[in-house]
């Protein structure tokens, strides 16, 4: 697909993305003031009923903000609890400052120390915090305030393992580290450097371990959090936020100054922990990343994807002298059987494989129409994989993507889309429309 570039001055770069901040801020959706009268408000953290924890550390409490707007206390005597992050038992773990432990609370409040030393000394003051899938814990061992006779002869970033029995220093090179988050996906972890006013990010290796460190970002950070597009949430005199890439793409004003924040129940609203008060804010919808694609449509007309939103996909990277290229017979019948409730089939033809797609774009609409009696969606001739690879198929076969991604192995691989654009199933060439592996999941997702 043929792209113009435009050649902008470094100034006029610089002006458009001050425009563009600035709309953001004006276009900001309002904050909410949920709760006031605390000391100094720290570490939110969200239920999988959407009930958000957040501590106030100098009233050594945890408290509950619940999804029926009613505030209580959840714990008293909370050892200056700070960062808080749930774990995927339900268990409430959280780093204890005060008494240099790092806990797990069960629902009931009965509290486990997870870990308490390294290398045979306690700890400093454990900070924020956490869990990835595996429930291992990350978290930052700064101290503020007094540091004279620090217990650990500097300020570091550890990992206690699943099984509780191996605590791991995992980061020995940073000035005062405080926020920790990591993706989804488990591959790669943020820290702020709230010493140095820098944020990094790593790779996270199968044993916890960290590797691959690279600046993110010229700014430290309190809490942070990470949204469902993947953009980083940093605090300092407000909430800034920045996109996979690193580069500052808004900024939140809070009528106080942020700590830290997370993200309810379904992602649609921003909870915000700043001195004194907890506040909320309900942030724009943000469209599966799927849907910001615009693909060229096999008569070279310009379709977004987004107009499938709502539709089960079925992503089919197809060729016409494959010897899966009968499958498009069976991916006609099934479009055919199931269009009705909702099945979009899109092909998308690519020559990655053996020459086995040479044809224009012309031919193969009048091979699939002549031979196979292709309706479904056509389109364009792309790459799907390789340095040329077409950017649709970098997000499907990319990190983004999560655990489906991985790079397209031969002709009629197949991406199953729920209606909310997110990858459901993926399957090899050999997997048949047919095929039980590929309907259950298909039926399941068209009847939601």
């Amino acid at each position: 697909m043929a792209h113009k570039r435009l050649l902008i001055s470094s100034l006029a770069i610089l002006t458009v993305l001050n425009i563009i901040l600035s709309v953001d801020a004006a276009e900001q959706p309002p904050v909410q003031k949920l709760a006031d009268g605390f000391q100094f408000t720290e570490g939110p953290a969200a239920d999988k009923q959407g009930n958000i924890f957040f501590t106030d550390i100098p009233s050594n409490r945890i408290l509950k903000w619940s999804v029926d707007g009613t505030l209580s206390t959840f714990q008293e005597n909370s050892g200056g609890a700070n960062g808080l992050a749930f774990d995927t038992k339900g268990n409430l773990v959280a780093c204890a400052g005060a008494t240099g432990t790092l806990v797990s609370i069960d629902p009931q409040g009965k509290v486990t120390v997870l870990a308490d030393s390294y290398d045979g000394k306690p700890f400093n003051s454990p900070n924020d915090v956490w869990i990835d899938s595996k429930d291992g814990v990350y978290f930052t061992d700064p101290r503020y305030g007094n540091r004279d006779n620090l217990p650990q002869e500097g300020e570091h970033v550890y990992y206690v393992s699943p099984d509780r029995k191996r605590v791991l220093r995992v980061i020995d090179d940073m000035v005062r580290p405080n926020g920790v988050i990591g993706t989804p996906d488990g591959k790669h972890l943020y820290v702020a450097d709230a010493g140095a006013d820098k944020t990094f990010v790593y790779m996270i290796q199968p044993d916890g371990t960290l590797t691959d460190k690279k600046l993110f970002a010229e700014q430290g950070s309190d809490g942070m959090t990470l949204d469902a597009r993947g953009n980083l949430y940093l605090t300092s005199d407000a909430v800034v936020v920045y996109d996979r890439d690193g580069r500052q793409i808004k900024r939140i004003e809070v009528p106080q100054r942020p700590s830290n924040l997370c993200f309810g129940k379904g992602g649609s609203t921003l909870f915000i922990t700043a001195r004194t008060g907890l506040f909320a804010m309900d942030m724009p919808a943000i469209p599966a990343k799927l849907y910001t694609f615009t693909m060229t449509n096999i008569d070279g007309v310009p379709v977004s994807l987004s107009v499938y939103e709502g539709e089960v996909l079925l992503i089919v990277n197809v060729a016409s002298k494959c010897g899966f290229t009968k499958q498009y017979a069976p991916l006609q019948k099934l479009y055919e059987q199931y269009k009705d409730k909702g099945l979009v089939v899109l092909g998308f033809p690519a020559n990655n494989f053996g020459s086995q797609e040479p044809g224009t774009n012309a031919q193969i609409k009048q091979f699939c129409t002549n031979t196979y009696d292709v309706t479904f969606p056509m389109f364009s001739k792309i790459s799907v994989k390789g340095d040329d690879i077409d950017p649709l198929y970098a997000y499907l076969t990319g990190e983004d993507n999560g655990e489906f991604a991985g790079p397209i192995t031969w002709n009629f691989n197949k991406f199953l889309i729920g209606r909310n654009g997110q990858t459901l199933a993926r399957f090899d060439s050999a997997t048949e429309p047919f095929d039980s592996k590929l309907i259950e999941p298909l039926e399941k997702a068209l009847a939601q």
